[in-house]
């Protein structure tokens, strides 16, 4: 029974999850004006069916795909926007992007701006599956991150690793493991293809690598880790989820095989990110909280205490990992949220303890707040010696579920 306990104990405690996956900072997010929104609904109504005759008259004149009435229709569609009319609003940007399409081709870069704007409605009706579905087609539309690169291009991929850990981030990959395989080994591969390439490496290098290292902390959370107990004997860290391992799909078996090697991964990518970019700050912080996740703390204390004193870091408020690159999940695509004031201490090793869970809506979220907080790691706050040191805090958080 006590080697039982001492395994359970040991495995629970190799959890750590992201920080931005259920409690962040609040970010306000809102497209349409609140000028317009407030006006008269009848106002509104009125207003939208003079700019539906002006489009009809126009289509009359012109026909449904003439390039002449694109414009009209995008002015529409984000006139639209600003009323909160979003279903009118995307269909008129379909209607524009359809219309593009025909008349300059299925890989014209005029498409962009309206896939972009596009995203951005969806996002607003918290459509996830549409905002998937658009942005993959956003980064076909581009290459998906083939050569040859461009400016253009790369920094397509880059958004398109940002979108695609946003998802990732919400729920359980149950039924999404072939989904999350491709993005971090497209990413991945993306990433040792350009950092190797000498023409793209110093501008691309770093923020392909961040998007992927981003990758590798949903993995490390999302993925159960195979773990040995003192008798060699491999168990899982919770209930298999098969009884037999045969059961398990291709993509499980190799989720969990990169969960496996995802530590030495993530800091073989860093490394070789600062041999292209030595003197990026980003990466040396990022760096130091990926080794001080992965329980290599002296390693992490002293690229800390380099940092503080060599480069002038401030380290003195402590930090949910991961710090950089963060993790931030849009309050508009989340079934509920609060924000809420959170106060207690970080330890020196960098845990929550006493936490106080206060706001108009603690009371449906408190258990849920201090459940998330068991299970997040903090970058400690430093003196100024370097030193890791308890500290107070009083922070506001955007918690979601």
């Amino acid at each position: 029974m006590g080697a039982g306990l001492l395994l359970s104990t040991s495995c629970f405690a190799l959890e750590h999850q992201p920080w931005g996956i259920y409690l962040g900072q609040p970010a306000a997010i809102s497209l349409a004006d609140p000028t317009k929104t407030a006006a008269d609904p009848v106002a509104v109504r009125r207003q939208l069916d003079a700019t539906r005759e002006r489009i009809a008259e126009l289509e009359a004149l012109w026909g449904p795909y003439s390039p002449e009435l694109t414009p009209a229709l995008v002015t529409a569609a984000a006139e639209a926007v600003e009323y909160g009319v979003l279903d009118a609003a995307l269909e008129l940007y379909r209607w524009a992007l359809h219309s593009t399409r025909i008349n300059e081709g299925l890989a014209s870069q005029e498409q962009l701006p309206l896939l972009r704007a596009m995203l951005e409605v969806l996002r607003q009706q918290g459509d996830a599956a549409q905002l998937a579905q658009r942005s993959d087609y956003f980064y076909r539309l581009l290459g998906r991150g083939g050569q040859p690169w461009d400016e253009q291009r790369l920094g397509a991929s880059v958004a398109w690793l940002g979108v695609r850990a946003e998802l990732l981030s919400d729920g359980a990959w149950r039924g999404r493991e072939a989904d999350a395989l491709f993005v971090i080994e497209h990413g991945t591969d993306l990433a040792d293809a350009v950092c190797e390439d000498v023409t793209w490496s110093e501008t691309w290098c770093v923020p392909v690598t961040l998007q992927v290292i981003k990758l590798l902390y949903l993995l490390d959370y999302r993925v159960d880790p195979l773990v040995v107990d003192q008798f060699g004997v491999a168990q899982e860290r919770f209930a298999a989820p098969y009884e037999d391992t045969l059961d398990q799909s291709p993509a499980e078996r190799q989720l969990r095989s990169l969960e496996r090697t995802s530590s030495s991964r993530g800091r073989g990518l860093l490394d070789r990110a600062l041999a292209v970019a030595p003197d990026n700050l980003d990466l040396k912080v990022a760096k130091a909280d990926w080794l001080w996740l992965n329980d290599r703390r002296q390693q992490a204390l002293a690229l800390y205490a380099t940092l503080q004193q060599e480069a002038g870091v401030d380290f003195s408020t402590p930090e949910p990992l991961p710090s950089i690159p963060r993790i931030g999940r849009d309050t508009r695509l989340a079934k509920e949220w609060a924000d809420l004031r959170i106060t207690g201490r970080v330890s020196s090793r960098g845990r929550f303890e006493d936490v106080e869970v206060t706001g108009a809506e603690a009371d449906d979220y408190s258990g849920f707040v201090r459940r998330q907080l068991r299970a997040i790691r903090c970058r400690p706050s430093l003196d100024v010696n370097g030193e890791p040191r308890e500290v107070a805090i009083d922070w506001t958080v955007r918690a979601l579920r």
